[in-house]
């Protein structure tokens, strides 16, 4: 994968670590939020769903702990 002939293996080490940080903190769409009602109906008809966008390295960690850790890119509600 890190294999060029002329990577030292050092090198190799440092670019699987950024490759590695890279995909931690890739975007995740995370529906229904802890804590939140997973959706809510507006008057009209439509539904409205809460979601947050965040690294992919702290949705395992909520997963894991089960909780809200709180650090999100952005968050909002979706209306359909």
């Amino acid at each position: 994968m890190f294999n060029h002939p002329s990577m030292s293996a050092r090198g190799r080490h440092v670019a699987a670590i950024i490759a590695i940080l890279i995909v931690l903190f890739l975007p995740k769409r995370v529906e229904c939020t802890h804590g939140e009602r997973c959706s809510r109906t507006i008057p009209g008809g439509r539904t409205c769903s809460a979601y947050e966008i965040e690294p992919l390295m702290f949705y395992a960690l909520e997963r894991l702990l089960d909780r809200d850790i709180g650090f999100a890119y952005s968050s909002g509600e979706d209306c359909r």
